[in-house]
């Protein structure tokens, strides 16, 4: 059987792009993704393939998605918006809508407020508020500082965050429901099929790790930070992406802190100077797998480094614990400057990768007729990850685009030259 569309990438767009292709009638769908890497898979140093989605909480705001361009927040809320029918029809639960606050100078919320829809529900919180609503602590960069005027604003609906595994599980089981196939493998090529169909036109052709030679009609790839590794687009094409480490600690909290701190919405800080050690994000107490409840919390931009070959990209997410310590001690600080009295129990690292584009925006585009590419979260790909999964979905089964927004938003860009192979990390 030769599939009409063949989705590379199980992540948050990807599973999201099945499940809205799968749902058009007459539409045959397969979905070709490894599983989250099991315990064996992170210590043996084999699996060569990971995500950004691997953990149990990400930010989902209309606000938040205000900070980067102007089409977030209309992709933000459309997606969000979509959350509890999801949740309803797959009867998996994902979304806890713990709200959203957004702390800054008062010139830069209004910037941001400029992007949002005019009937969004946002209040203001002014900074002797934090305190009292929250049991937080607005921490001052120095005297000297002081004297700018700093406030937030706060979503309370439709805000706070997913658990990331669990919408892709709900994408997943809708999109089989559908008749999608899924696939548990790694794709390492994908090319065009040197033979013709019955019907005269040519086909692709997805090869995976596991040996699986899969036919499909068009490609859409959603492949993340391995989107320009091995052999996914044509020899000579190389999407403009860049990749930099992400580190985020984790803090075990006590159940005392967990029911003071439980009110608490997530939260963003953003200045200006990339080394102001107010910047950071951070959640409240979420209930791990394990029945631990830990705070997860990172940095701004201070940290990143950029990582320029694949081996980096691969190097670094099987870091995972062994993140440098100095490094943990750093962002976890961040979070303690705003609960000063905070005690956790146990304090660990992980790694994340940031996938970034220079407009600041999802690519969303047609490499060939047959070919279609989207990749670039920016660091928020969650929440706006159903909207751009429908997006791809529309011009993938097309060929061309098929979406409100305008196409030019989301045209790719690609580099002149190949990646440095040689590691750096």
């Amino acid at each position: 059987m030769i599939y009409d569309v063949c989705v590379v990438g199980a992540g948050p767009v990807g599973s999201a792009a099945a499940r809205w292709t799968s749902s058009l009638k007459g539409v045959r769908v397969c979905l070709i993704g490894p599983a989250e890497p099991t315990e064996q898979e992170w210590s043996s140093g084999e699996r060569e393939n990971f995500g950004e989605h691997y953990g149990q909480e990400r930010l989902v705001s209309t606000v938040c998605s205000g900070r980067n361009e102007e089409s977030w927040p209309i992709l933000a809320r459309r997606s969000i918006g979509r959350f509890r029918t999801l949740e309803r029809l797959s009867g998996i639960r994902f979304f806890e809508e713990v709200g959203f606050l957004f702390y800054s100078t008062k010139k830069k919320i209004g910037n941001v407020r400029s992007k949002l829809p005019g009937n969004l529900a946002v209040k203001t919180i002014r900074q002797e508020d934090i305190s009292s609503l929250w049991n937080l602590k607005a921490p001052s960069k120095s005297k000297h500082k002081n004297s700018e005027t700093h406030e937030g604003i706060l979503e309370e609906q439709s805000a706070g965050y997913i658990i990331p595994r669990k919408y892709i599980e709900a994408n997943k089981f809708l999109a089989s429901r559908n008749g999608c196939e899924l696939v548990d493998d790694a794709v390492i090529e994908v090319r065009e099929h040197d033979g013709q169909e019955e019907s005269g036109r040519k086909h692709m052709r997805v090869f995976t790790k596991g040996g699986s030679e899969i036919p499909a009609r068009r490609v859409l790839l959603c492949a993340g930070a391995f989107t320009n590794h091995g052999r996914l687009l044509p020899q000579g094409h190389e999407v403009d992406i860049t990749m930099t480490t992400e580190t985020v600690a984790m803090l075990e909290v006590s159940a005392h802190d967990v029911q003071r701190l439980s009110g608490m919405p997530c939260m963003v800080v953003k200045f200006d100077d990339l080394k102001d050690v107010r910047n950071t994000y951070f959640f409240p107490p979420v209930k791990y797998p394990d029945g631990k409840y830990c705070m997860k919390v990172g940095h701004g931009l201070y940290l990143n480094q950029h990582l320029t070959s694949y081996d980096d990209v691969i190097s670094w997410y099987r870091k995972r614990g062994n993140v440098p310590r100095a490094n943990v001690e750093y962002v976890s600080s961040l979070l303690l400057n705003w609960v000063p009295d905070l005690r956790p129990r146990a304090v660990t690292g992980s790694t994340c990768v940031i996938t970034s584009t220079p407009t600041g925006r999802y690519y969303c585009d047609m490499v060939t007729p047959t070919l279609g590419v989207v990749v670039g979260g920016n660091g928020g790909g969650c929440m706006i990850a159903d909207e751009i999964g429908r997006m791809g979905a529309q011009m993938i089964v097309k060929g061309s685009w098929e979406h409100d927004l305008p196409a030019y938003l989301f045209k790719a860009r690609y580099k002149r030259r190949a990646l440095n192979t040689e590691s750096k990390l």
